[in-house]
């Protein structure tokens, strides 16, 4: 209290001054109709300011849950697709599992760990077995591909990120449906190397590069990036640089692709190749 008159016996002629000078703006503005209009355009002004910075205070504090509600969107709106594909068309035969038609089944997961400094990268997932992931998987976000699970827990599972060198990925060119195997180098984070195109295919900077559908871990069609300049030739093929899609030093959100009839093809296939 003592500490508080001081303040008011120290600083009382400029609080008294304070005091007078809003006393008399308030005087102006309420008898002049060009003072008045002035101080409420203020007023708006200054109360716009501040209610503006609160929104944007609020939005941010939102971004995490935007974010998950856009995953669990872009989720819903996958399987949706899924099932629309499977619908039958004239002159076209259907092809999945003998219940529903639909190949493939989607997971939404979060990101708690992952590195992109190493070698050799994983990520770590925040669903496991009692979710529905089992090894195999394949795992994307909004901007695509990003690895494929190789452990799990009950409430944990691991992917191998596209950014391990002794990850392999099927790619082709969208354009005009040339594959080859797409590696990460170990260097920067953000190119991986396209290599096995023959040279006499016609190739343009920007091309996009999705996933084949040969192996059965991706759906065909994926998004995994754009070519970008540095051809390496050798022997009967090129190697392309690509520019990454998925920025893996942004991954929070992601969803886990598994392959209903992953089992009932490697089957066949190893069945075939053992004779």
């Amino acid at each position: 209290m003592r500490s508080l008159l001081n303040f008011l016996l120290r600083y009382k002629t400029l609080i008294l001054f304070l005091i007078l000078e809003a006393v008399a703006l308030v005087m102006i503005s309420s008898s002049h109709n060009y003072h008045q209009s002035v101080a409420y355009g203020a007023a708006r002004n200054i109360s716009g300011f501040v209610a503006k910075r609160i929104e944007n205070g609020h939005s941010y504090f939102r971004l995490r849950q935007v974010n998950q509600e856009l995953a669990a969107e872009n989720l819903q709106l996958r399987r949706r697709i899924e099932k629309l594909e499977t619908v039958h068309k004239p002159a076209l035969t259907a092809v999945g599992d003998s219940a529903s038609g639909i190949r493939y089944n989607y997971l939404s997961a979060r990101v708690i760990n992952n590195s992109v400094n190493k070698q050799k990268n994983f990520i770590t997932l925040d669903r496991g077995s009692r979710h529905g992931v089992t090894t195999g998987m394949g795992v994307a976000s909004s901007t695509g591909v990003v690895g494929v699970i190789v452990g799990v827990s009950r409430n944990y599972s691991v992917a191998m990120s596209l950014l391990n060198t002794d990850f392999k990925l099927s790619a082709s060119i969208a354009r005009n449906d040339y594959f080859g195997s797409l590696a990460w180098n170990g260097r920067n984070y953000r190119y991986a190397q396209l290599s096995e195109i023959p040279h006499h295919v016609v190739i343009s900077e920007g091309d996009t590069i999705v996933t084949s559908g040969y192996s059965a871990i991706f759906p065909p069609g994926l998004m995994v990036g754009t070519l970008t300049g540095d051809l390496k030739k050798g022997g009967d093929f090129v190697t392309l640089k690509v520019l990454l899609s998925a920025d893996f030093k942004k991954l929070t959100d992601v969803y886990l692709i598994g392959n209903l009839t992953r089992h009932e093809r490697e089957a066949v296939e190893e069945e075939v190749t053992n004779e």
